[in-house]
């Protein structure tokens, strides 16, 4: 029987599973962000490098005053986030391999969600402050581009010079792919309306998510608008999984890797005979933590 779970693949995997974890786990790229090669449990530490904010001053004597260009934030693995499904071959259908590889692309989306959630608590009143020069005050029907270079300006007025990004909730990015600025080509230069795909606005990165926290949206915040040193990650296997197929007490493991970010997942797959049930499960390992304050939010009060 070819379709049988059993003859599932790590091709397979990696290419109908791992994508959706990509996928969702692309605002990460707003961030200080580091993927581990190495199978960790809870408690390891991972140390994600981050340049730091520099100043200069006037020569007297020597060129060898300041400090390391390179901050070395550690991060401690948290507990694994995991999304699992289940088909009961008695009752439902069969265990098929397609049925579980796209049970298996939902439930890779929904690790990625937990993970952007668990990343953007981060950026809570507490760590960015809640002043003039800290947030702007606009409802999501009247964010638009104009907007941004408000954003701009106050996060210009932080000192910070790096690569930044703006990750927006959905009605916050809806109100902003309205604004007639970004939808005539001519003037932008994006395809928009072909795309779907919201372009650089002054040379900001744009991202949308439904994964807001609720640690945050209670704060009112729409958008939040960062430099990568503001907050630091890191992704790694489950220190129970080792890269490739494994089977021990009737859990069947396959760990993938994406070549080119190094984010993995392990998707496991067991039988529960007492039930008849066949279980599924994508799992991954993250942490974060807050470096400083290199960003401001738009809220809406």
């Amino acid at each position: 029987m070819a379709n049988t779970l059993t003859n599932m693949t790590e091709t397979m995997v990696q290419d109908e599973v791992l994508p959706a974890l990509k996928l969702g786990l692309n605002p990460l790229n707003a961030f200080s962000f580091q993927a581990s090669g190495d199978s960790l449990a809870v408690g390891d530490k991972v140390t994600v490098s981050a340049a730091s904010a520099k100043t200069a001053g006037t020569y007297s004597s020597t060129f060898e005053t300041g400090d390391t260009t390179v901050v070395g934030k550690s991060i401690t693995m948290q507990a694994p986030v995991f999304s699992s499904w289940f088909v009961n071959s008695n009752l439902e259908a069969a265990p098929t391999i397609e049925r579980f590889l796209a049970s298996g692309r939902e439930a890779a989306y929904a690790v990625s969600k937990s993970v952007v959630q668990g990343v953007l608590a981060n950026f809570v009143e507490a760590n960015i402050g809640s002043g003039a020069g800290d947030e702007l005050v606009v409802t999501s029907a009247d964010y638009d581009y104009s907007s941004q270079t408000e954003l701009w300006s106050k996060l210009k007025a932080k000192g910070v010079n790096e690569t930044v990004s703006a990750i927006h909730t959905i009605p916050y990015a809806a109100s902003l792919i309205d604004d007639s600025r970004l939808t005539d080509a001519s003037a932008s230069g994006s395809d928009l309306i072909q795309s779907g795909e919201l372009p650089p606005i002054l040379g900001v990165r744009q991202f949308y998510t439904d994964a807001f926290p609720t640690a945050v949206t209670s704060e009112n915040t729409g958008v939040i608008y960062t430099g990568k040193t503001t907050a630091a990650v890191a992704t790694a296997l489950p220190a129970d999984v080792v890269p490739g197929l494994s089977e021990s007490a009737g859990v069947r493991t396959i760990a993938v890797t994406d070549p080119d970010t190094g984010i993995s997942l392990a998707y496991r797959t067991w039988y529960n005979s007492a039930t008849g049930v066949y279980w599924g499960s994508v799992v991954a390992m993250y942490g974060t933590a807050f470096i400083q304050d290199a960003a401001v939010r738009a809220v809406s009060v």
